[in-house]
């Protein structure tokens, strides 16, 4: 069983105090990248979920986590929570992907133009003027 305990900490001051107090109790630093998702209409968010692929120095794969229904009931949060594992390479793959997104293209009509309907060939391919 897992158990994360998360600490709404009001300023920098209240952070350096229990920073203080935890020290002597730390044992090792686990780095990580976090890499948290939504869309542009906050889809995720509006419904109480969260998608987050995490790298951690501990496991050399990547893990993608959803997080939905979170609850909090005595200042205690309690979520579903679906995680998968990927290998890094596609993670990485995937983070390259959004930060270079390819250009979208508009779909085109059910009903072509003329003009579109000159341009094709038989089988509906794109033909190119030459010069």
């Amino acid at each position: 069983m897992e158990v994360e305990v998360k600490l709404r900490l009001p300023n920098a001051i209240a952070h350096r105090h229990i920073t203080t107090i935890l020290t002597p109790f730390h044992v090792t630093t686990h780095h990580q990248e976090n890499n948290f998702f939504d869309g542009s209409s906050n889809e995720l968010s509006s419904h109480r979920a969260i998608l987050h692929l995490r790298f951690a120095d501990t496991n050399p794969r990547y893990v993608i986590t959803l997080k939905v229904k979170a609850v909090v009931v005595d200042g205690v949060s309690h979520v579903e929570e679906d995680e998968g594992v990927l290998d890094a390479a596609i993670g990485r793959e995937c983070l390259v992907e959004l930060a270079n997104p390819r250009p979208t293209t508009t779909p085109r009509s059910a009903n072509p133009s003329s003009r579109d309907m000159e341009n094709r060939g038989e089988r509906g391919e794109q033909k190119r003027k030459m010069k």
